[in-house]
C-alpha cells in the first residue's frame, strides 16, 4: 500500500490541495498526517473540511501538532510568536462555532501506531508534546530506541519543517541519510530504503510553510510493500496563498500579522 505522508500544513489550503492531488497522482491510497493543520495560515476550517472525508472513509491517520494542542487548551503557548498567538486565538474562536471541526481537532492522540510497525508523532515518540526540535544526533538515537521498544520499524514526524532521515546502522549507531526531494513529474528514482533490520526516524518537511530555498510544498510517499520512502517537493500557487493571508487575517489578527505571515510563504 502506498501512503501519502505529510505534515505542517498550517492553514495553507492552496498548498494542501496541490499535495493531496500530487499524492493521488502518484498512487497514494491512504494518508498519514503528522500534525499542525492549523496555526499561521488563513484557512484552518477549510483544511479541516478537506481532511474530514478522508477520516470518515477510514483512509486518514493523524496526530495533533503543537498548534492543535494549543487550540485544545493542552499546551501553554508561552514564548510563541505574536503571529502564532493571534492566529491560534482566531482559530479557537472559529472552532467554537463549528462542532465537526472542533471534534476533528479534539480526536487524535499524541502518537499513533498505524500498522505493520509504522508510527506517527508530531515532535517526539519518546516524549510526545514536548515540542523539542531534533537538531542533534542524540535526539534521533533516543527516538529510535523508543521505536525499537515499541516494536516499530519506522516513525514519521513533523514540527521542524525540514525533511530529514536517520536510520540505525550496525552496532546500533545512528546514521543520517541524505534527503533530496524529487521535483517535477514522475516518481522519485532514489527513494530511501531502510534495510530489513534498520529502524527509521524520518521528518516529513512541511506542506504549508516549507523552509527549502524555493518554498516548494513537501511530502513523502511511503510504500509499505517495498518499504521505501519517496521524497517530493512541488510548486503551489504562492501568490494566491499570500493574497488569501492578507485578505483573511488582516481584520481578525491585525495587518502586521498578515504581512509577516505573507512574507514567510
Amino acid at each position: 500500500m502506498r501512503h501519502l505522508v505529510f505534515g505542517d500544513v498550517h492553514g495553507n489550503l492552496d498548498a494542501l490541495e496541490v499535495v493531496l492531488a500530487e499524492g493521488e497522482r502518484r498512487g497514494a491510497e491512504t494518508y498519514l498526517f503528522v500534525g499542525d493543520l492549523v496555526g499561521y495560515g488563513p484557512c484552518p476550517l477549510e483544511c479541516i473540511e478537506r481532511l474530514l472525508p478522508l477520516q470518515e472513509r477510514g483512509s486518514l491517520a493523524w496526530v495533533p501538532g503543537n498548534h492543535e494542542l494549543v487550540v485544545r487548551g493542552e499546551v501553554d503557548p508561552e514564548g510563541y510568536t505574536t503571529e502564532a498567538l493571534e492566529t491560534l486565538a482566531w482559530t479557537r474562536r472559529l472552532l467554537e462555532a463549528n462542532e465537526s471541526a472542533r471534534e476533528f481537532v479534539a480526536a487524535p492522540t499524541l502518537r499513533a501506531e498505524v500498522n505493520n510497525g509504522i508510527w506517527l508523532t508530531h515532535d517526539s515518540l519518546a516524549e510526545p508534546g514536548r515540542a523539542g526540535y531534533h537538531r542533534w544526533p542524540q535526539n534521533a538515537k533516543s527516538e529510535l530506541a523508543c521505536l525499537r521498544f515499541e516494536g516499530g520499524r519506522i516513525c514519521f514526524y513533523g514540527h521542524t519543517h525540514q525533511m530529514r532521515a536517520e536510520f540505525t546502522a550496525e552496532l546500533g549507531d545512528v546514521m543520517m541519510v541524505p534527503m533530496e526531494a524529487h521535483e517535477g513529474d514522475g516518481r522519485d528514482s532514489h527513494p530511501l530504503r531502510p534495510g530489513p533490520d534498520a529502524l527509521a526516524w524520518i521528518g516529513t518537511g512541511s506542506v504549508g510553510f516549507p523552509t527549502n530555498p524555493r518554498r516548494l510544498a513537501e511530502f513523502l510517499i511511503f510504500d509499505d510493500k517495498s518499504w521505501t520512502v519517496e521524497k517530493y517537493a512541488t510548486a503551489y500557487p504562492r501568490e494566491k496563498a499570500r493574497e488569501r493571508v492578507m485578505k483573511t487575517l488582516s481584520a481578525p489578527c491585525g495587518r502586521a500579522v498578515g504581512e509577516q505571515i505573507a512574507r514567510w510563504l
